[in-house]
C-alpha cells in the first residue's frame, strides 16, 4: 500500500490541490451527486460538532437561547429589503413547485434568516419589558455556489446565525463587539490566531449599518473570513415593523444585529494547521486526541493488545481509540493517523509493554519522544496543553511575519500574506484593486480604527487616507 504522504500534495507545489487532498485523505468530506453540494464524513462532522458544542455552551452561559425557523421564506419578505435580497440575488434557491403543483407564492429557501425571522420578531416585541430578544438558532442555509471548495463554500451549509433586538443603538453596537469577542476566542479555542475588525461599505453585509469580522491568515498567505457581527441598526425594523413601546409612552423601532459563524471553520483550521502529512489538529477539536498504534508479531499479539488497552483504560476523559486493524504495516498505520491529524500517537511494541517506557510521537513536532507511563494521564494531559500552545504559537508566527506594510499599488507583487496600507475607503478604489489584483479590504483592525493612518495619501488614489487596512486575497 502507497503511503499518505505520496497522496498528499505538498503545499509549495499547488496549496488548493493540497487542501482538496487533505480533505480526502483525512477522511472528512466528498462532493455529492448534486453539484456544490458536499457530504460530511463522520470524522469531518465531529470536528464540527466538537466547535458547536463549546461554541453553543459560551451562547447560553451569555444567555443567548436557542430557536428554530423554518428554512422556506415567503419570497415577498426577501423582496421587502430590498438592499438584502440584491445582496443575495445571485445566490438564491427558489422553490416554484410543492406537492406537485405550482405555487401560487414562491418560497425562497433561506441564504440567511433576517427576512424568516422578522415578522415573527414583529409580533413578539411590543414593549420595551421585550427587550433584549437574543435568539440563535443552528441550521442550514442555501446560497447557489458556483465554485464550489469543501467547507470554505458549498451551496448549503451549516452554520449558527444570532439575530438580537435592543431598545438603543448603545446596546446593540456594544453586543456587536461582545460576539465577535467570542467568535475571536473560540477560535483561539482551534488555537488560531484572528485580525479583529470592521469591514469595509464595500464588503459589509446587505442591509447593514456596520460588519465586523475575524479574519484569518492561512498558510498560503490568503483570508479567510473567520466569523462575521453586523450591526444592522433599524433598517430591518422599518420593513418589518420590529418596534416597541418606550418606557416614554413613545413608539420607537427596535435596534437589531445578526452574527454568524459556520463550518468553513473546518476549512481554516486544515489551512491554517496543516501541512504536506495531512492535518494537524489542535486537541480541544480532534475527534481523536491519542490514537495507540500496537506493533505486534503473532507470538507477541496478547501481550501488547493488553498492555495498549490497559493504558487506554488509563487515559479517562481522553479521547482515545487503539488501531486494532489486522493486515495493514505500522507504517500506513502512522501515515493515516497524521494524515487526519491526530495529536499524540503511543507506539507500543514488545519494548515498550515490557519496560513502561512508552513512545509518543507529536503531530504538531513530527518527532518522537520517550514517557515513563507513570502517571500517564496527567502527562498526556499536559502534553494536549503544550501542543494547543504550540500550534497557536506557530500560527501567530507566521500571521505576524506575513503582513507586509506597502504605500503604493506598484510595491504589491507575489508576496505571501496580507498588505498593510494606509487606504480611503472608497468603493471605487476597492473596485480598482480587485479588478487589478484579484484582492479587496479584508478588516479595519481594531487596534487602528481611533489611530490616524501612517501615510496621509491613499496607496491607491494619492488622495486623502482615513485608516491602515489590511488586504488580501481570500477564500
Amino acid at each position: 500500500m502507497s503511503s499518505n504522504k505520496k497522496r498528499i500534495t505538498p503545499q509549495s507545489q499547488d496549496f488548493s490541490e493540497w487542501y482538496q487532498d487533505v480533505v480526502r485523505e483525512a477522511d472528512l468530506a466528498e462532493a455529492s451527486e448534486v453539484r456544490g453540494c458536499g457530504i460530511v464524513k463522520p470524522y469531518g462532522l465531529k470536528i464540527w460538532e466538537l466547535i458547536k458544542a463549546e461554541l453553543s455552551k459560551r451562547f447560553e452561559a451569555d444567555g443567548v437561547e436557542n430557536v428554530y425557523f423554518p428554512i422556506f421564506i415567503p419570497i415577498e419578505n426577501l423582496h421587502a429589503e430590498k438592499e438584502h435580497v440584491e445582496g443575495f440575488s445571485p445566490e438564491l434557491a427558489v422553490v416554484t413547485h410543492g406537492g406537485g403543483e405550482k405555487l401560487v407564492n414562491e418560497l425562497a429557501v433561506r441564504p440567511t434568516s433576517e427576512a424568516a425571522m422578522y415578522p415573527t420578531y414583529a409580533k413578539w416585541i411590543q414593549s420595551y419589558k421585550d427587550l433584549p430578544l437574543r435568539l440563535n438558532q443552528w441550521n442550514n442555509v442555501v446560497r447557489w455556489e458556483k465554485r464550489p471548495r469543501p467547507f470554505l463554500r458549498w451551496s448549503e451549509f451549516l452554520w449558527q446565525e444570532g439575530h438580537t433586538a435592543f431598545a438603543t443603538e448603545e446596546e446593540a453596537r456594544a453586543e456587536v463587539w461582545k460576539m465577535l469577542g467570542m467568535y475571536r476566542d473560540i477560535y483561539e479555542y482551534m488555537a488560531i490566531p484572528v485580525f479583529m475588525g470592521k469591514k469595509s461599505e464595500k464588503e459589509r453585509f446587505a442591509g447593514a449599518v456596520m460588519t465586523t469580522t475575524v479574519e484569518v491568515m492561512v498558510r498560503d498567505g490568503k483570508s479567510i473570513q473567520g466569523a462575521t457581527s453586523h450591526y444592522l441598526g433599524t433598517n430591518f425594523a422599518k420593513v418589518f415593523g420590529v418596534k416597541y413601546l418606550g418606557e416614554d409612552g413613545k413608539e420607537h423601532f427596535a435596534h437589531q444585529n445578526s452574527w454568524g459563524f459556520s463550518w468553513r471553520s473546518i476549512g481554516a483550521v486544515i489551512m491554517a494547521h496543516g501541512d504536506d502529512n495531512g492535518l494537524r489538529l489542535p486537541p480541544n477539536i480532534a475527534p481523536i486526541q491519542v490514537i495507540i498504534t500496537p506493533i505486534y508479531k503473532e507470538e507477541t499479539m496478547g501481550k501488547i493488545l493488553a498492555f495498549s488497552r490497559k493504558v487506554q483504560s488509563e487515559l479517562t476523559g481522553i479521547r482515545v481509540k487503539i488501531d486494532e486493524r489486522d493486515g495493514l504495516t505500522p507504517g500506513f498505520k502512522f501515515n493515516h493517523w497524521e494524515a487526519k491529524g491526530v495529536p499524540i500517537r503511543i507506539e507500543i511494541g514488545d519494548k515498550e509493554a515490557s519496560g513502561g517506557e512508552l513512545t509518543l510521537f507529536r503531530r504538531d513536532l513530527n518527532v518522537r519522544e520517550k514517557m515513563s507511563a507513570d502517571n500517564l494521564k496527567v502527562k498526556i494531559e499536559q502534553l494536549l496543553r503544550d501542543i494547543h500552545t504550540n500550534l497557536y504559537n506557530q500560527a501567530t508566527e507566521f500571521a505576524n511575519t506575513h503582513i507586509h506594510r506597502i504605500e503604493s499599488l506598484d510595491e504589491i507583487k507575489d508576496q505571501v500574506g496580507y498588505f498593510e496600507a494606509s487606504w480611503c475607503e472608497s468603493p471605487e478604489s476597492e473596485k480598482l484593486l480587485k479588478e487589478k489584483f484579484s484582492m479587496v479590504s479584508r478588516v479595519l483592525p481594531k487596534k487602528y480604527e481611533d489611530a490616524a493612518p501612517k501615510n496621509k495619501k491613499c496607496f491607491i488614489t494619492g488622495g486623502e487616507a482615513k485608516h491602515d487596512w489590511y488586504f488580501a486575497k481570500s477564500y
